[in-house]
């Protein structure tokens, strides 16, 4: 499999104040359909400068899949549409103790988060009219398996939401981070993992949820997604 290019189709937007954003308009879906241009956009936590790219671009809803303390910690601009729906426990507040490998993590948040995912995906089906924007702290982790449900639901193949995730490695920038960690040994393992932001990384974590929880759809009923959101979703980001 090829991972797809990072300006493939014009995904990847470039917008002020907020990295990794990517419109997953144009994959394909199994049935022939295809997500719709606008409806889903991925990216870390938009700062103030992004609010006029990310209005221009349509955008109604903004996901905070963050926790409560990383919101109190840089809560962000006050925009239109934004919620608070963290997808992580409160107590699992540093990702590098859930496990030692990125699909390691991947498989305990997805097994402690359907009910959280669950309440994602139905802001998703019941946002006004327009886009979505699902974001946490750098777009990568929490915002790449709700995205990767959202996917599923709408049809897309596993190789195809796959392979956008993988276009994070290139498009996310770890200066920052890298800069804010003092110790060799914590930021050692912190680019160990992102070497892990691989197609293989959210296969994994897809084959997981088939095999675990029975596929996107049964893993999101069972955490309480009201199932008449299922097609409210469908409509949303696809279109045939």
């Amino acid at each position: 499999m090829t991972p797809l290019e990072p300006s493939a189709g014009g995904r990847v937007l470039s917008w002020p104040g907020c990295e990794n954003v990517r419109d997953l308009g144009g994959l394909p879906t199994t049935d022939g359909g295809r997500v719709r241009w606008g409806a889903l956009v991925r990216g870390d936590r938009p700062r103030s400068t992004a609010v006029p790219a990310l209005r221009a671009h349509g955008v109604r809803l903004v996901a905070d899949l963050r926790l409560a303390a990383e919101c109190r910690a840089d809560p962000g601009p006050a925009v239109p549409g934004r919620r608070h729906l963290p997808v992580l426990r409160d107590e699992d507040d540093v990702l590098e103790a859930l496990d030692d490998t990125l699909p390691g993590i991947y498989r305990v948040i997805l097994d402690r988060g359907a009910r959280r995912f669950a309440a994602v995906l139905s802001a998703v089906a019941h946002a006004p009219a327009g886009g979505v924007l699902l974001h946490c702290h750098s777009g990568k982790d929490r915002t790449g398996l709700a995205v990767a449900l959202a996917l599923s639901l709408a049809g897309v193949s596993r190789q195809d939401i796959a392979a956008d995730y993988a276009v994070t490695a290139v498009c996310l920038r770890l200066d920052d981070h890298l800069a804010a960690l003092d110790d060799d040994a914590v930021r050692d393992r912190s680019l160990r993992l992102f070497a892990e932001v691989t197609a293989d990384t959210m296969l994994a974590a897809l084959t997981h949820l088939d095999g675990r929880h029975g596929g996107a759809e049964a893993y999101l009923l069972a955490g309480g997604l009201p199932p008449a959101d299922l097609a409210l979703i469908r409509a949303r980001l696809v279109e045939r």
